[in-house]
Parts: structure tokens; C-alpha cells; sequence
């Protein structure tokens, strides 16, 4: 690949805002990692307690800033604040779980 068109795509891609796509991809991953790891009666699992799996799935998505912020003494459940970032949570989670079939087919 040529040099210079490597650095103005890197520069295109600098450009990118984090929200949503880095967030989406983000939880399209932990989505689909929480789904697998319910194994093979995940999707019956998850029609019988969405209350669980969309818990879980806010977990995992978010443990990072949780857990970061337990160790810097801050508020544990503050990521849990930013709106956008759990509607785009949730929105994933209920692409993925109710057609998971349709989405990605990550094995």
C-alpha cells in the first residue's frame, strides 16, 4: 500500500468520532460473547428472562468503567449515566437477542 494513502486514511480515521460506531462494534461483541456464553439454549434463555440477559449484557458492556471507577473511588454505577450510551447498549442487545440470526454469526 502506498505511504501516503496509508496516512490520509489514518488520518480519516483519526477524524472519526468514538460515539457511536466504536461503541456500536463495541457492543455487538459483548452481545454476541454474553450470548455464547449462555451455550445452546440461549435464545429460549433469553425470551424467558430478558430482564437477566439485558442485565448481564449492561454488565459486560460497561465493566471496564465500573470497575475503573471502583478503584478510583468514584461512583460505580456513573457509566450507567450516560443515556445515549445505554440506549445504544440496549438497542444492540435487543437486535441481537431477538434476531440473532439475522445479525452477526459469530461461532
Amino acid at each position: 500500500m502506498d505511504p501516503e494513502a496509508f496516512l490520509d486514511m489514518a488520518n480519516q480515521v483519526i477524524k472519526l468520532k468514538m460515539f457511536p460506531y466504536f461503541d456500536i462494534a463495541h457492543c455487538v461483541l459483548v452481545a454476541a460473547h454474553v450470548r455464547d456464553d449462555l451455550g445452546t439454549g440461549a435464545q429460549a434463555f433469553s425470551r424467558k428472562h430478558p430482564l437477566s440477559c439485558w442485565l448481564s449484557t449492561m454488565l459486560s458492556v460497561f465493566a471496564s468503567s465500573m470497575l475503573c471507577n471502583g478503584l478510583l473511588g468514584e461512583p460505580i454505577l456513573a457509566p450507567l449515566k450516560n443515556t445515549p450510551q445505554v440506549v445504544v447498549a440496549t438497542i444492540v442487545w435487543s437486535v441481537m437477542s431477538v434476531r440473532p440470526v439475522i445479525m452477526f454469526c459469530i461461532s
